[in-house]
């Protein structure tokens, strides 16, 4: 017996500038089950993620193009409605890749079976999936960082970002965080309890507030931004510092190329050491982030706060407010 199922679809590369919502299209397609993919899965939430954005040109990068027409993929957690391998069960809730669309038919190898806690089943694409995982590894493994130590965080009241405040604050670190709006800053301050938080567009030079709000300056600085925002940081670095490449919002859709740092001396002289990680680089390196998050969560250590957009139609609307900020917290579609 076929079914049908629909997804969203790029309908053209988007080599600069934000993307618009004609750039999707809304598609169709019959799908059955047979000896190869003998599962049917129907996804009950989607990730909307940044890293989207880089896969909608055609320039090499860390991950291929998305192809014109076809399903997109990302992050998804569904259940299983049919199955025909041993492994899984009707009603078994599942991770997949199969993003983008309201159901699909896979093998098994294309599958994690998750074994749901006394959390929002939606955690697990956002503190226990990708975003967590992010924040963990940038922290601890790239970022070395320590207790007692004084952060900075950009983009703070999005996902990773938001993940980032709260496992420094959990360890005992000073944290400062910048965001977009006077609401994210409100919670920041009030429900994740960083130091300090501030609207970076009501600053008028970020180089001399950055030092009022933090003359001893940053022993990390973990980046979701790029650009001036970059630049800035590194003046108010400490020696010996280092700054956390995660992220490059601010550049990603712009329709010109960016100058490059113009204060380089700084990282010599202060003996900077500045990285870039991707964290699908990482994915056998669950261990212990899995089991101090799933600790954290169930102390509610970590808050995890939702911007939801229902409907696979609205999918395209919520990739694009989310290149525009307009979300708290992780971006999610609920099918």
């Amino acid at each position: 017996m076929s079914m049908i199922s629909k997804y969203v679809a790029l309908k053209n590369y988007i080599p600069l500038g934000l993307p618009k919502e004609t750039d999707f299209e809304i598609k169709t397609k019959e799908i059955y089950l047979d000896n190869n993919n003998n599962i049917l899965v129907s996804n009950l939430w989607i990730s909307v993620d940044p890293y989207m954005r880089a896969r909608m040109t055609e320039r090499k990068n860390y991950k291929p193009p998305f192809n014109i027409g076809e399903e997109m993929e990302g992050y998804a957690l569904g259940k299983v409605k049919e199955s025909k391998d041993e492994n899984f069960n009707e009603g078994d809730i599942v991770f997949s890749n199969f993003g983008m669309r309201d159901k699909f038919v896979c093998k098994s190898d294309d599958l994690k079976k998750i074994e749901p806690i006394d959390i929002p089943l939606q955690s697990y694409l956002g503190p226990l999936g990708m975003t967590g995982h992010t924040a963990y590894i940038g922290l601890f493994k790239h970022g070395d960082l320590k207790p007692g130590q004084t952060i900075l965080v950009s983009s703070a009241g999005g996902s990773v970002g938001s993940t980032v405040c709260q496992i420094a604050k959990n360890i005992g670190c000073k944290v400062i965080a910048s965001t977009g709006s006077d609401e994210k800053v409100k919670w920041l301050i009030d429900d994740l309890k960083v130091d300090y938080a501030f609207n970076y567009k009501k600053v008028e030079n970020l180089v001399t507030y950055l030092k009022e709000i933090c003359p001893d300056g940053f022993d990390l600085y973990f980046d979701n931004v790029g650009g001036d925002f970059l630049e800035s940081a590194i003046f108010q670095m400490k020696n010996f510092g280092k700054i956390i490449i995660c992220g490059r919002i601010s550049q990603m859709n712009v329709t010109k190329a960016g100058s490059g740092l113009k204060n380089m001396a700084h990282v010599l002289v202060k003996r900077l050491t500045i990285k870039g990680f991707i964290i699908f680089d990482h994915d056998k390196d669950r261990e212990p982030f899995e089991t101090d998050m799933t600790n954290w969560l169930l102390e509610g250590k970590i808050q995890f706060k939702e911007t939801v957009y229902k409907g696979i139609e609205n999918t395209p609307k919520s990739f694009i407010d989310l290149l525009e900020g307009k979300n708290i917290g992780k971006m999610l579609v609920k099918i």
